[in-house]
């Protein structure tokens, strides 16, 4: 549970993050105004999480990526893995790539297997999915994305794994075919 204090922060800092674009060194000067930041987040993130309060979980955890703080990959796991809606997924794929979560590439395949079908025409958040495998560059994250140049994808999630892999020639992938 959250004290008083630390809810206080908590409101603080979401409203001096206002609705901008979050930096490393706006992340830096607040972790160095208020040091117990790194320690809280990630808890923050959960308690936000299980309100459902979605706008609190994207500040924060996008407060926390720069910053690299530890546990935050597996707190947005949590959320991907979770039944919850109305969370911006995309966000959490991103920042797990951001910050090259090499446990999270499961996570990230399987969020792209359940979006797929409602993720056409232009699958952004599959194509989101590859290129954070694509940052996390494990021999896991090159299995999964391999994976997904297999026809039983959409060409336009084929095209994009077989980039992000460098593969799309080797593959004989033409991008104008696969992109049509």
């Amino acid at each position: 549970m959250t004290s008083p204090r630390s809810e206080q922060l908590q409101v603080e800092i979401v409203e001096s993050l206002g609705n901008g674009f979050i930096t490393e060194q706006v992340a830096r000067s607040l972790a160095e105004r208020h040091p117990e930041l790194c320690d809280d987040i990630v808890s923050w993130i959960r308690e936000a999480a299980h309100a459902e309060n979605w706008t609190r979980v994207d500040k924060f955890a996008n407060l926390a990526a720069p910053l690299r703080v530890a546990g935050l990959g597996a707190a947005l796991q949590e959320i991907l893995d979770s039944d919850a809606v109305g969370f911006n997924a995309e966000d959490l794929v991103d920042i797990l790539g951001e910050i090259q979560e090499v446990g999270a590439v499961t996570c990230l395949f399987h969020v792209a297997e359940r979006s797929v079908s409602e993720d056409a025409p232009a699958y952004w958040l599959c194509q989101k999915v590859t290129s954070s495998l694509g940052e996390i560059g494990t021999p896991e994250a090159h299995d999964h994305l391999r994976r997904m140049t297999a026809p039983s994808w959409p060409n336009t999630v084929r095209w994009h794994a077989a980039v992000e892999l460098g593969a799309e020639e080797e593959l004989g992938f033409d991008e104008d075919q696969m992109l049509g």
